[in-house]
């Protein structure tokens, strides 16, 4: 009883903490968010736990929050996930339970992000001035609040993937200590293109009213518009965030079946690794840590220029990587980050090791879009880092597209269903040895052999030692009767068919008659 009275006061306190709450301009508290990342990580099938790490920067402590979820191979080489902008450690709720069948995961939030300390990145002290801070601070700051946070979990060795903003920080973290990361994986990475000069003699940029507003929002941050609309930010920044109904959220209706078969779905999608809410937690998510202090956005508006191109392009860079560093870039073939960057690193880098793959379907979240796909060449390069080897994987999907043109040449039942139950050419039910590669190599060359000698002997053989012997009999009438039909074929005579010799004899006469007709006939010897 005392139990109960409890939880029902705590649920009270909750709802006037909440009712206080809508009273404020922006409705936002760091309560309400974790809450929110609590009610995120029951999700996770994993042993998991978050705290904040401190770390010192500038004579101020700092508090990154950190997630740790232990893997079920201890040993491996752990994975560290840094998010990306308008995001957080628990947008990556997808991914965690089938990463974290290798090796340990770790997530954080970023600092000026989620649950961490919110610096203030607008200005800094220099020579007893405040002054604005430049891209090279914003940059300086990152790397090196992220060496002290690797340093307190004592991270020797990680795998390090970041997902847009979070991958250009972590290209930036490489470009100084290089040494601490065994592969770099950049998730639709922002911030490597450059900004091309016709940016600004687009058609659209003519219209004075849309070039006062483009100069207008430059000047702000990103959430200052929703800042600005207070107590309306919420619901209209649900309406926006649609896109994450696909990924996490299935509406909730109000009758008792409709809920019994929602459960049911959930139930399902769990069973596949995908996890969903029945109600706007996701973007409650997101929108409570952007409504706070504007400090991630402010660091971001130092490393950009409009609209959303870098200050300085990272692939004017990527030459000052280490070159033991393997880095491998995963696009959203929906996304609208362009992949052209990650192909002109892997020729700028000609000699190191640069892969890069594009996963169809995908946008830009393409962790959340296709997480089976993303998942099995993370998992991929994993395996390699273990065995203490080069991931690879193009050359393993070249190998693994062919083994699949090969099974499409076969009609039986079991290749057919392994096509089906292949994942877009990415994922199969079992791996092939390098001994059936190297069979299903050699059969295709002797069929396109085979085909070639028809073109040129004009004689198809048939092979019928598949025939099975009950059905042998019937098939050798079948082919008598085809023989017969053809010999009758042949001696039926026509007058097209007649050999030229015959029809040097053949006379054509044409006469006028009375009436003005023509009589034509002919005559064969």
């Amino acid at each position: 009883m005392p139990s109960r009275f409890i939880y029902h006061a705590q649920d009270l306190a909750f709802l006037i903490f909440h009712s206080w709450l809508k009273l404020r301009w922006t409705p936002s508290s760091k309560t309400w968010l974790m809450r929110l990342d609590r009610t995120i990580r029951s999700r996770i099938s994993h042993k998991n736990s978050a705290d904040w790490v401190q770390v010192n920067h500038g004579g101020k402590v700092l508090d990154i929050w950190t997630v740790k979820v232990e893997g079920d191979v201890q040993g491996s080489v752990p994975l560290v996930i840094m998010h990306g902008m308008g995001g957080g450690a628990n947008m990556f709720l997808n991914n965690i339970d089938d990463l974290a069948e290798q090796r340990d995961v770790i997530l954080l939030d970023l600092p000026g992000f989620g649950l961490s300390s919110r610096p203030d990145l607008r200005v800094k002290y220099e020579n007893g001035w405040w002054v604005d801070t430049s891209a090279d601070d914003v940059e300086e700051f990152y790397t090196e609040v992220l060496e002290q946070w690797f340093q307190k979990l004592c991270l020797d060795k990680v795998i390090l993937l970041g997902h847009s903003y979070g991958g250009y920080l972590s290209s930036v973290y490489c470009l100084k200590y290089p040494d601490r990361v065994k592969h770099l994986i950049l998730a639709d990475p922002w911030g490597f293109p450059q900004r091309p000069a016709a940016a600004d003699m687009r058609p659209f940029m003519r219209n004075k009213a849309l070039v006062l507003l483009s100069k207008l929002y430059g000047k702000m941050n990103i959430f200052t518009p929703l800042r600005v609309l207070g107590p309306l930010a919420l619901p209209l920044f649900r309406i926006c965030k649609l896109g994450l109904k696909t990924l996490f959220i299935v509406k909730l209706s109000g009758s008792t079946e409709d809920s019994a078969d929602l459960i049911e779905r959930q139930k399902l999608l769990r069973q596949d690794g995908l996890h969903v809410f029945p109600n706007t937690t996701m973007q409650d998510y997101c929108y409570m840590w952007m409504m706070h202090s504007q400090s991630g956005e402010v660091g971001f508006s130092r490393v950009s220029i409009p609209f959303g191109w870098a200050r300085k392009p990272l692939v004017e860079r990527v030459q000052a990587w280490d070159s033991k560093l393997d880095v491998t870039f995963i696009y959203g073939a929906r996304s609208w980050i362009d992949s052209q960057p990650g192909l002109e690193t892997k020729n700028q880098r000609h000699d190191n090791y640069v892969d890069v793959h594009i996963i169809s379907g995908a946008g830009h979240h393409v962790y959340a879009d296709r997480p089976k796909a993303f998942n099995h060449i993370v998992q991929m390069i994993g395996e390699a880092i273990d065995e203490s080897r080069r991931p690879n994987i193009s050359h393993e999907f070249e190998q693994r597209h062919l083994a699949m043109s090969s099974l499409r040449r076969r009609s039986s039942c079991a290749s057919q269903a392994e096509l089906l139950n292949d994942e877009a050419g990415i994922r199969q039910p079992r791996a092939l040895s390098a001994h059936e590669l190297a069979e299903m190599v050699e059969s295709d060359s002797q069929s396109s052999n085979e085909e070639d000698n028809v073109g040129t002997s004009g004689r198809v053989m048939f092979s019928l030692d598949d025939v099975p012997a009950e059905k042998e009999h019937k098939t050798q009438t079948v082919l008598s009767g085809l023989e017969e039909l053809s010999m009758r074929r042949e001696r039926k005579s026509s007058f097209r068919s007649q050999p030229a010799a015959v029809m040097k004899n053949v006379k054509f006469s044409t006469e006028d008659n009375n009436e003005g007709s023509q009589r034509s006939e002919f005559q064969t010897d």
